[in-house]
């Protein structure tokens, strides 16, 4: 899968998401349009401002079956990506933060930087996870200081130790895509040996490792045999550990969103979480995006 981002194609299901965010940050403007907040926007994992949908062909190459008829129509759209909707949505915010690894996306990260030089706006070319973390410990500087993030990583590179620095500075409502589906699930194989490299990164992606604990049932055979299998459940018992995780760090989250792709196969989950109950009501509009989870397991 990293052809298609290094290339900044994405699939049709994507506009969901953005059209969420887009929603979002307008309802949020609107709230903080009298108080004299100072805004920020973060945006880890930004992106190259546009980005192309992936021909039919290509989609069909990444997911491994044809696509529907209908989505030879979108061989040659661009859609505007998460920096571009925060730089033209509501009344702005007074500064923004664009991280990204990839020296050539953030080139055209400053691109659109020159095209908006009424706005304060910084591009990281840095590791998305260590620039957030740092930001997040200079929010203390400012009192006044607000923001909302958006962290939309390319498959389970997001770290808990970055959702965790956000909520501690108590200001910050985070906006995840957590591509349970679409990439999390596929590392946790049948076979309970998972590769070392994997296995790391769902340590960092989870913040603990009950992951695995939630994802393979073990048992012992009357000889002392180990007998191990991935549970049916595994998906919707992960959702719940890192939307319980979620709460218990920030304070308040709403039930996930889940997107789709065109052949209606889950792929991830918007979450929304904040230290401020009132921002519930706005994170109403995350919803929108896609089959909203009502009910999640009792805790």
């Amino acid at each position: 899968m990293k052809k298609p981002h290094a290339e900044d194609l994405v699939g049709p299901w994507a506009e969901q998401k953005l059209d969420a965010l887009e929603n979002y940050l307008a309802a949020y403007h609107k709230v903080m349009k009298y108080q004299k907040f100072k805004l920020i926007y973060i945006d880890a994992f930004a992106g190259a401002g546009w980005s192309k949908i992936r021909t039919s062909e290509q989609q069909e190459a990444e997911l491994g079956f044809p696509l529907d008829s209908d989505q030879e129509t979108a061989q040659e759209k661009f859609i505007a990506g998460s920096p571009v909707r925060a730089l033209t949505t509501g009344n702005g915010f007074d500064q923004y933060y664009f991280f990204d690894a990839d020296k050539r996306r953030t080139a055209r990260l400053r691109q659109l930087k020159q095209e908006h030089l009424d706005k304060e706006v910084y591009v990281k070319d840095e590791d998305a996870n260590l620039g957030v973390q740092k930001l997040a410990r200079r929010f203390h500087e400012s009192p006044l200081a607000r923001g909302v993030a958006f962290l939309d990583p390319y498959g389970p590179h997001l770290h808990w130790a970055t959702v965790e620095a956000l909520a501690k500075t108590r200001k910050v409502d985070v906006i995840i895509n957590f591509p349970l589906a679409m990439a999390i699930n596929r590392l946790i194989t049948r076979n309970i040996d998972i590769p070392r490299n994997w296995v790391n990164l769902l340590d960092k992606c989870f913040g603990t490792r009950q992951w695995y604990d939630l994802a393979y049932e073990i048992h012992r055979d009357l000889f002392g045999n180990e007998q191990s299998w991935k549970r049916d459940d595994t998906e919707s018992r992960l959702l719940q550990l890192y939307h319980r995780r979620l709460e218990n760090c920030f304070g308040n989250t709403v039930n996930p969103s889940l997107v789709r792709n065109t052949k209606g196969a889950p792929l991830y989950y918007l979450m929304w979480a904040s230290s401020n109950s009132r921002g519930k009501a706005i994170a109403s509009h995350i919803m929108k995006a896609g089959h909203r989870i009502e009910r999640l397991k009792p805790k």
